[in-house]
């Protein structure tokens, strides 16, 4: 069951994760085994688009400035400090305000509506926290170490992985490629180029009714793309077209590990994007709960 669009909604496929659709998600944690899925947060640590800043820590107080003479005022020390991360540029939830075509974005809004200032319409403070059922399919061949760059993930893989699932709506959808730990093995393979979901996918992923659909690389869908018209067809077809979420650079090597262990596809997944006032994404870190 796709997500019906309409015009003026700024929640998009986020509306099919119904009480139903949570209560399914719970069902699948029988085990109470909680798995993170963000990758860390350090430059170098994970791969960004080369168009975004890589993340900075810095600390505004330390052991050093006590050492230096500082006083212990009143009775106690503290350290603090502050990142400084694009909202695209670690594990993060794409809003619909992310991407358009021909001025239009999601809900029939115009680009205009994101300005300078933000994103006034579709922005990621509409979406909020949930929780709902994921099922991952694990696309890296085994005795592979993952898929090379500008690989597809075509829709035969997404169903045969799933088989026997039933895919409802208001589930989740993630993917492994294991892009990331080539990367990390081979910087030089650089962020140009990724393996993904094909655009043959997407009239599956709209029937199973998923309300998010989340992979371990920079944009979801391979890059470059199979469809010469259009660098991010995948982008255009869900977000903006059906409102459906992208949930980008997880981390998926543990999870995928647990759930070949325990013979299951399902988990419950958990999401919580920082609140950020008309932001087109958001950073997050995601669990996964067995």
């Amino acid at each position: 069951m796709r997500y019906r669009f309409e015009l003026g909604d700024e929640r998009g496929a986020l509306n099919l994760v119904d009480e139903r659709a949570v209560r399914r998600g719970l069902d699948s944690a029988s085990r109470g085994t909680v798995i993170p899925l963000a990758q860390p947060i350090r430059a170098g640590a994970a791969p960004i688009a080369a168009m975004r800043t890589p993340p900075v820590h810095f600390m505004s107080r330390d052991g050093g400035d006590y050492a230096a003479g500082l006083p212990e005022r009143p009775g106690f020390g503290f350290a603090d400090d502050s990142i400084l991360l694009a909202c695209h540029g670690a594990t993060h939830l794409d809003a619909l305000a992310h991407v358009w075509q021909d001025g239009i974005m999601y809900g029939g809004f115009s680009s205009d509506e994101v300005t300078s200032r933000g994103a006034k319409r579709c922005g990621i403070d509409k979406a909020g926290p949930f929780v709902c059922r994921g099922l991952l399919v694990d696309a890296v061949p085994e005795g592979a170490d993952g898929l090379t760059p500008g690989t597809p993930v075509p829709v035969d893989v997404l169903r045969a992985a799933l088989d026997g699932c039933d895919p409802r709506p208001g589930d989740a959808l993630l993917v492994r490629t294991g892009w990331p730990a080539l990367w990390r093995a081979d910087p030089s393979i650089g962020t140009d180029s990724w393996p993904g979901l094909d655009v043959d996918s997407v009239e599956w992923i709209l029937e199973a009714g998923f309300a998010l659909v989340g992979a371990d690389t920079i944009g979801v869908e391979v890059s470059p793309s199979s469809d010469p018209s259009c660098a991010s067809p995948l982008h255009i077809a869900l977000i903006r077209d059906h409102g459906v979420y992208f949930l980008e650079l997880l981390a998926l090597d543990a999870l995928a590990q647990a759930l070949a262990a325990a013979g299951r596809r399902d988990f419950l997944l958990v999401v919580a994007p920082l609140p950020i006032h008309q932001a087109v994404g958001s950073p997050v870190a995601p669990v996964a709960v067995l």
